[in-house]
């Protein structure tokens, strides 16, 4: 008879046991997915907004600051030398003396310069187009 009585209770215990691993099993995927969520790498974080700063800029480019700016610098110096520039020049826009990106114009300028096999000399000054 005690033995009749025990399985129902073992059972019941049993049960419980499963349906509480299980929710504390799910709990800890969930948080460790939404910890590789938050932990994404500089790349991927640089995908989530259209406007990048120029630290961002010059790592979507896999280049430094002073690249990117040099590069600004010789387009300038040839439409001013020049009052004229064919093609595409490195878009941004500055806002309190801060440059400002627009990833999906920095794409369409990648696009040009790399079909034109466009060359910059920035020590020089100059690009061959």
């Amino acid at each position: 008879m005690e033995n009749k009585k025990l399985l129902p209770i073992s059972v019941v215990i049993l049960a419980m046991s499963v349906i509480f691993g299980a929710i504390w099993i799910g709990y800890s995927l969930e948080k460790t997915v939404g910890l590789q969520a938050s932990i994404s790498t500089p790349a991927s974080r640089l995908t989530d907004s259209k406007t990048l700063t120029l630290s961002q800029a010059a790592e979507y480019l896999n280049m430094t600051e002073e690249e990117v700016c040099a590069i600004i610098q010789t387009e300038k110096k040839k439409l001013d030398e020049t009052h004229s520039f064919e093609g595409k020049r490195f878009p941004y826009f500055t806002i309190n003396n801060k440059q400002y990106f627009y990833k999906d114009e920095i794409d369409e300028w990648l696009k040009e310069v790399s079909s034109q096999h466009r060359e910059y000399d920035t020590t020089r000054g100059w690009i061959l187009q």
